[in-house]
């Protein structure tokens, strides 16, 4: 899906005018419908998606992710939503120690999958 066909479906979902969303994010709302109707040259800059993700209550990497925003060391991470959803609920609840659990819990995985590969 194309970044402004993914923001009027989320604008609409939440019940937002263009005014609306546009007011909240602080930016004019014809801006807002030329991205929507993706007139071409009319993407937003990296802050104005975050707002937009967080006036929608959606995931930034997403909405990053579908404006090619994304670092490139990042677009993996970005185009998977299990990916997604796992940082993000990391970075919600995990402890400085968490981290280095589940850092663990990861290269445990991995050691287990290589000696099965072998075996």
């Amino acid at each position: 899906m194309k970044f402004g066909k993914r923001l009027r479906v989320l604008r609409k979902e939440k019940g937002l005018t263009l005014r609306d969303l546009a007011q909240a994010v602080r930016v004019d709302f014809t801006y807002l419908s030329k991205i929507e109707n993706m007139k071409d040259g009319y993407l937003p800059g990296t802050d104005t998606i975050r707002a937009l993700a967080e006036t929608l209550e959606a995931d930034p990497l997403e909405l990053l992710e579908l404006a090619d925003k994304v670092p490139p060391e990042m677009e993996l991470l970005a185009s998977n939503a299990r990916a997604r959803r796992f940082l993000q609920r990391a970075q919600e609840i995990a402890s400085p120690d968490d981290w280095d659990a589940l850092l663990k819990v990861l290269e445990d995985r991995q050691k287990n999958r290589l000696r099965r590969k072998k075996g």
